[in-house]
């Protein structure tokens, strides 16, 4: 136990000198959460309006023009007719109002009604939402004018509910990717390192056992991958105002089981490659296509139906999904059973594969 730690201890200070090992384990993801948090996928889409005046505005234009400014998603440009015009036919408005003529008398003399003339984007499918938007408050003036009564009364009330932000869902995917790549690269490629240099041979005629230096290392990752986590989790509370409502030892253990698993893949990797430069391909290939089909960026039920079989099979399809369920929703530990046993089938897996694969020496042509 005393040598497994202070091994343990040496692996660490190693880990930490290596400045490209802390750039990918750290800045890498880092800079994946703010850029995608900074372009906050979730936010309301605006639509471009272009409202056609000529000189002055009179009462009623401008009671419409009032209207259209309380509607959120328009984003209101204004000019003259021809100005207008060019800029939709150069796709940079869904909608251009021509109020030049003042059209919009009838509001305030029934008798004296007008006609608005809309030009719409044809290839602007938003187009259509703002002219049914502005049909509906003309009917609702029409209504309001004719004294109709109304037939039926809105009961509007607020609930107070958990509104998930894109970078809600996006951190717990982000975090389950980084401690793959750190399982499976930080460990292929290094001891793929040590078996080309004769480092693995060397320590076999040491009394270190093989056991005590490869667990020594395995510690360091997951002590790495927690620190990772933590770190990550601290980045988006600060900076995005994400909400962790989950357990926070529920979420070091999901890290913790994840990490085992993929540790496991990354010394089956090690084991099956011969150079380091065989190290990429072979760990690329495994874990590239789950980047994109694990349920990092976005939701596995938005995929093609064939498409989530396929995902499902996926190890860091779990991983993402129990992170996410604990620190998005505050899942227990129940109801993350299901994906939790699945990471231990495939850690049992991929440990018994790590453990066939993996050996002290060289490999030889």
């Amino acid at each position: 136990m005393y040598t497994t730690w202070k091994l343990t201890i040496a692996s660490i200070k190693m880990f930490v000198r290596n400045r490209q090992a802390l750039f990918f384990t750290f800045f890498t993801p880092l800079l994946i959460i703010v850029i995608f948090g900074a372009i906050g996928f979730d936010r309301t889409p605006t639509i471009s309006v272009g409202v056609a005046v000529q000189g002055s505005i009179d009462p009623s234009s401008q009671q419409f023009i009032d209207q259209l400014r309380q509607v959120q998603v328009f984003k209101l440009s204004y000019g003259s007719l021809a100005t207008e015009r060019k800029a939709l036919e150069d796709g940079n408005r869904s909608v251009v109002l021509d109020l030049s003529n003042n059209p919009l008398k009838g509001l305030v003399n029934p008798n004296n009604a007008g006609t608005l003339t809309i030009y719409k984007n044809a290839g602007d499918a938003q187009a259509d939402t703002v002219v049914s938007i502005i049909g509906q408050m003309f009917d609702k003036i029409s209504i309001a004018q004719a004294h109709v009564p109304q037939l039926v009364n809105l009961n509007v009330q607020e609930v107070n509910a958990h509104n998930l932000k894109y970078i809600d869902f996006l951190l717990p995917g982000l975090i389950a990717m980084a401690v793959m790549q750190l399982s499976v690269f930080s460990v292929a490629f290094v001891f793929v390192d040590y078996k080309e240099k004769g480092i693995l041979k060397r320590v076999l005629a040491t009394p270190v056992r093989p056991y005590q230096f490869v667990a020594a290392n395995i510690i360091t990752r997951l002590i790495v991958a927690v620190v990772q986590a933590l770190f990550f989790i601290a980045v988006g509370i600060l900076l995005f105002k994400v909400h962790i409502i989950g357990s926070y030892f529920l979420i070091l253990l999901i890290v913790i089981l994840g990490a085992i698993m993929f540790l496991g893949l990354g010394f089956t990797v090690s084991g099956i490659s011969k150079t380091t430069e065989s190290v990429p391909a072979f760990a690329n290939l495994i874990v590239f296509p789950m980047l994109f089909l694990g349920g990092t960026f976005f939701p596995v039920d938005s995929m093609p139906t064939w498409l989530q079989y396929v995902s499902k099979i996926l190890p860091l399809t779990y991983f993402s999904t129990a992170l996410r369920d604990v620190m998005n929703k505050g899942s227990g530990f129940g109801d993350i059973s299901f994906d939790l046993i699945i990471m231990l089938v495939w850690s049992v897996v991929l440990v018994a594969l790590a453990v066939y694969t993996f050996s002290f020496e060289e490999k030889r042509g």
